[in-house]
């Protein structure tokens, strides 16, 4: 009892020095070192030339001293025995009573793991640990499955309000020992394929824990069940070579439930899942061939990757609708407008068909449903009319289906129904039916960005102001995915779809923007630079050739304006100034050519410039700055394009008469210590290299 008040004061004293755990390691050095540990190590040495009866008798013994016992020390001899009989007497464990909890193998085998759960030593615990894995190798199958999905379940209820680490550390170490010690099981996942559709997604989501040592733990159930899996696996419908991509049905169901989860730590990981999916191409649509076109042979794994992206993408736009903001919801922004942009560069338009008929796209691009978020459900015509959201009490809900921690191990053992401990996993788990959902429409996600990012609640609330910097770097990114190509026989749909969002987006972008320079308002500068970020990625090909009176956004030349007086020289956020350059150069390469050589443009173009290059501090606005000029230049082109083009010519003889100013700056930038800016300067000047 001395000794247990020490290494419990030591650990809460000093955690970091791990006193309280090598305490722990000298009292079972000690304990083994004695007589009695003598006299047990003997008698187990003697086990195995006993007869096989008495041998089984034991196993029930050891099941009750691991349930009894008092002290740690007890248990973790009851662990260092079991691991010794698996190996010199492994048909003690083997009894024909089957997988049920009449089977004293089983039972073992579950106190083994409860224990190790409530073990507070991590020594005593990872013997027990070790002793389960050695274990689990002559354990019925169907005990082993049940239990793994019982850790799996466990480890997501240990999160958020009811977050207990030595509940996921313990799941993590069961499914990691059974993976390693004892694979021959993997090979047979039962009728619910448990391994599959239940560990390996829990084990892939759990790599993301933000504990480093239990997302080794569920990497190394990741390596070893992968490859125990893959290297049997005869199924139809597995596709590529990542094991991500083999296992997308079961993953997608995973991500989901993390998504749906009244824990905002599960939906992060969720996230982080989702976003690295994405950057492994793994909800993306596959290669397409020369023309356009995919191959018939990739029809089947283009139509599971749309499944499996308009699943997520359906659970993120979902989350993200909502109004309430908490930490992380950004991240559930940045992963939805990541899936929609893979997905929307290649999305028919109006219905077109231009690739596959019988695939239903994840996000499709219309001009006809402005008041669509999913296809034909008409969500903002009510949208006013949702009152907010009721959140769930994150500790009752998750309290309902966490075991009370109170009941001893033998009530435990029994909690899971007949028909799990049957098929080794719940019914929610094994569903396969298809789920259906609607596409969706992306100037329906456009808009509910927009109102996340600027019409939902104050800038003071902390995580909001973030949140709202996301959701308008995903619109950005999202509007810059579809981009039309000229030699595309769908260009003129394109860039009508392009007209469309930018009506609809620039009144409120250019409103939130232009509110800013008021002086009784204060807006943060980051959500002003996002903002005129995306009003730059809105623009589209023949902006200003059909102005409206009073819509400063539809003509061009007041527009360039606008973005030069709001990142001028009295504007002191550097952040503003180069998203103000960067949308001006964006503006320049769609204006039309007749605008475009007006002296008036060119000469607010060079003003932009000039400005940004006297910027000393920061190389961005500089860099911005010359990547003005260049898209001016641009808009002329090779000598060759000239000659053909008169309105290349013509832009060109526009700009010529600063052609001086404009080699000035570009001689003076070669001198920048920034790379990227000389760069840019040497493109400059080769671009005119050629003008007379």
């Amino acid at each position: 009892a001395a000794l247990n008040y020490l290494q419990v004061r030591a650990a809460g004293n000093d955690s970091e020095s791990n006193a309280g755990e090598r305490l722990e390691r000298m009292r079972i050095n000690l304990a083994s070192s004695g007589p009695i540990a003598g006299a047990l190590q003997k008698c187990l040495d003697m086990v195995k030339d006993v007869s096989i009866e008495t041998q089984r008798k034991l196993v029930p013994e050891l099941d009750s001293a691991l349930r009894k016992g008092a002290g740690f020390n007890t248990r973790a001899a009851v662990a260092d025995a079991v691991a010794s009989l698996c190996s010199t007497c492994p048909a003690a464990f083997q009894c024909k009573t089957g997988s049920t909890m009449s089977n004293p193998t089983v039972r073992l085998f579950r106190a083994l793991y409860f224990a190790s759960e409530r073990e507070r030593g991590a020594l005593a615990k990872d013997k027990m640990i070790h002793s389960l894995g050695s274990l689990a190798e002559l354990t019925p199958g169907k005990a082993v499955r049940t239990l793994s999905v019982n850790a799996c379940d466990r480890y997501n209820e240990s999160s958020g309000s009811n977050n207990d680490e030595n509940v996921r550390r313990a799941a993590a170490a069961t499914c990691r020992a059974i993976a390693v010690r004892a694979p021959s099981h993997l090979i047979d996942g039962g009728p619910g394929d448990v391994w599959v559709r239940k560990v390996l997604p829990t084990a892939y989501i759990g790599m993301h824990d933000k504990e480093t040592k239990i997302a080794s733990l569920w990497k190394e159930v990741w390596e070893e069940g992968g490859s125990a899996i893959s290297s049997v696996d005869g199924r139809d419908n597995v596709f590529g070579v990542l094991l991500q991509e083999k296992l997308l049905p079961s993953i997608t169901r995973a991500i989901a439930k993390s998504l749906q989860s009244t824990s905002w730590d599960n939906r992060r990981k969720g996230c982080d899942v989702l976003l690295e999916l994405c950057k492994d191409n793994v909800l993306a649509p596959t290669a397409r061939s020369s023309d356009g076109t995919f191959c018939d042979n990739d029809k089947d794994r283009l139509k599971q990757r749309a499944e499996a992206s308009a699943s997520l993408l359906s659970e993120c736009v979902a989350v993200v609708s909502k109004r309430r903001i908490w930490d992380g919801k950004g991240d559930v922004a940045k992963a939805g407008t990541t899936i929609a942009g893979k997905w929307a560069s290649i999305a028919p338009i109006d219905g077109e068909t231009a690739f596959i008929l019988d695939i239903t796209w994840p996000v499709v691009l219309c001009t006809d449903r402005a008041d669509d978020l999913f296809e034909g459900d008409t969500w903002f015509q009510t949208a006013d009319a949702i009152i907010e959201e009721e959140e769930v009490d994150v500790s009752s809900s998750m309290m309902a289906s966490t075991r009370d921690e109170t009941k001893d191990l033998g009530e435990i053992d029994n909690d899971l129904d007949e028909e799990v401990q049957e098929s080794g996993v719940s019914n929610e788990s094994v569903l396969n039916e298809r789920a259906s959902h609607k596409p969706v429409v992306f100037g329906g996600l456009c808009r509910t960005l927009l109102n996340q990012s600027i019409n939902s609640g104050g800038s003071s609330t902390e995580g909001v102001i973030p949140y709202k910097a996301a959701c308008l770097s995903g619109l950005s990114m999202l509007m810059n995915s579809v981009a039309p190509s000229q030699d595309s026989r769908t260009c003129g749909s394109a860039v009508a779809h392009e007209r469309h969002i930018y009506n609809a987006m620039a009144p409120s972008l250019y409103a939130f923007a232009s509110s800013s320079q008021s002086s009784g308002k204060s807006t943060p500068p980051l959500l002003v630079a996002r903002a005129i970020e995306c009003l730059g990625s809105a623009m589209y090909e023949g902006l200003g050739s059909d102005p409206k009176p009073d819509q400063v956004w539809s003509d061009a030349v007041l527009l360039l304006k606008f973005l030069a007086d709001i990142g001028g020289a009295k504007q002191a956020a550097w952040t503003v100034r180069q998203m103000a350059t960067d949308a001006s150069s964006s503006l320049v390469s769609k204006m039309p050519p007749v605008i475009l050589k007006r002296n008036s443009v060119i000469t607010t173009c060079l003003s932009i410039s000039s400005q940004g290059l006297r910027d000393k501090k920061f190389w961005k606005v500089r860099l911005s700055s010359l990547n003005l000029v260049l898209s001016l230049l641009d808009r002329v082109g090779n000598q060759k394009m000239s000659t053909v083009d008169p309105d290349r010519q013509l832009i060109m003889e526009s700009i010529l008469p600063y052609k001086e100013n404009i080699m000035d700056l570009a001689r003076r930038s070669l001198a920048d210590n920034e790379s990227q800016v000389t760069a840019t300067a040497s493109k400059i000047t080769l671009a005119m290299s050629w003008w007379p």
